[in-house]
């Protein structure tokens, strides 16, 4: 029988390209490709699609990124029925309660939002954080109910993220990203919009022990990451993503998919093959819809990704597409994205970025 592969994340289509290369049969959940991952509260729904790939080829690895967080009614029947890839699925559980972590990340000098020490000229501001979300949807700035969300702590600056890979072997760092957000999206206002590799400074590069020394004490597994903010050298932990995240594309390219082989522990691969980035910078936005349209394809270009189907329905707030480039440097980088977006500009209604 041939090999089989579920995947889960908002968005499979890169997952499902680079597989294939492996010779994987797929079978995805997704939220803009496939549009199912609605279907995962539906228990029914998620024995069938298992027992039809099990009846194909007999096992199958569960390969996942965004769309498990709120799901916990479904863990077992995954880890009974499928071989997960990457962190076992309680972590989940385990990690998106930070103020539960925080002993942890004291031990290894790290804070949370609730930590930060406003001036005191300054009123604090909060924001309201689903109880297990994923990519900045469902943030808030207004009050919502305990039942859904928690209170943290806004922090001012810019949001970076530590992507990395752990396995038996250890630790091994891949790059820092900045992390881009929408300028005016009403509905999400902290929605993840993009990333941009960055070179580490002297401050980000003094962190790289401090977070191999968290993730070993989490027993962190696969492709990983963080996301943090830093003020007055202190170091805020914002999230910790246990799982694929949309800059995995990035450094599984720079890798010639090695990454990818090693998450799914391929035999032929090994954690010291693994690159981080050197020189060139690597960067995406996604753009997102600011009204209800009919989508044409009038540009052919290769940095555009993601690209939907001829007539198809997009809605406001919905991503469009994305945009993947490299420059020799990140200057250059910003630049072939501004001038870029506004291209698309010309026959697309979209939120603008902040980069």
């Amino acid at each position: 029988m041939s090999r089989a592969i579920v995947l889960v994340n908002s968005d499979t289509s890169y997952l499902e390209h680079k597989l294939s290369e492996l010779n994987y049969t797929t079978y995805a959940i997704d939220e803009f490709n496939h549009r199912n991952i609605q279907k995962l509260q539906d228990l029914d729904f998620i024995k069938s699609f298992i027992n039809n790939v099990l009846s194909n080829h007999g096992s199958s690895y569960l390969v996942y990124g965004s769309g498990l967080e709120n799901k916990k009614s479904i863990y077992d029947l995954l880890m009974k029925k499928l071989v997960v890839k990457g962190n076992n699925l309680n972590i989940l559980t385990k990690i998106y309660n930070l103020g539960s972590l925080k002993n942890i990340l004291e031990a290894h000098n790290l804070k949370i939002p609730e930590d930060f020490k406003q001036d005191r000229s300054v009123e604090n501001k909060f924001i309201w954080k689903p109880l297990y979300g994923s990519g900045g949807y469902g943030i808030s700035l207004k009050a919502k109910s305990e039942l859904s969300h928690y209170k943290q702590k806004y922090l001012p600056g810019k949001t970076f993220s530590i992507s990395f890979f752990c396995n038996e072997d250890g630790f091994k760092f891949l790059g820092f990203n900045n992390l881009l957000l929408l300028k005016s999206f009403p509905d999400h206002p902290f929605v993840h919009a993009g990333a941009i590799t960055i070179k580490p400074t002297e401050t980000l590069q003094k962190t790289i022990p401090t977070f191999n020394g968290l993730a070993l004490d989490l027993s962190l597994r696969g492709y990983n990451n963080i996301d943090f903010k830093i003020i007055k050298n202190d170091i805020y932990v914002l999230d910790i993503n246990p799982r694929i995240t949309s800059t995995f594309k990035i450094y599984n390219d720079i890798n010639d998919n090695r990454l990818l082989r090693l998450h799914i522990n391929e035999d032929d691969v090994s954690l010291s093959q693994l690159s981080c980035i050197k020189q060139t910078s690597f960067g995406f936005v996604h753009l997102f819809a600011k009204e209800d349209f009919f989508f044409k394809k009038y540009l052919n270009e290769n940095w555009i990704t993601n690209i939907p189907k001829e007539g198809e329905h997009i809605y406001a707030g919905d991503p469009i597409f994305s945009i993947y480039l490299s420059a020799p440097s990140e200057s250059e980088l910003i630049s072939k994205l501004r001038e870029n977006i506004s291209k698309l500009g010309d026959y697309y209604s979209f939120y603008d970025i902040v980069i």
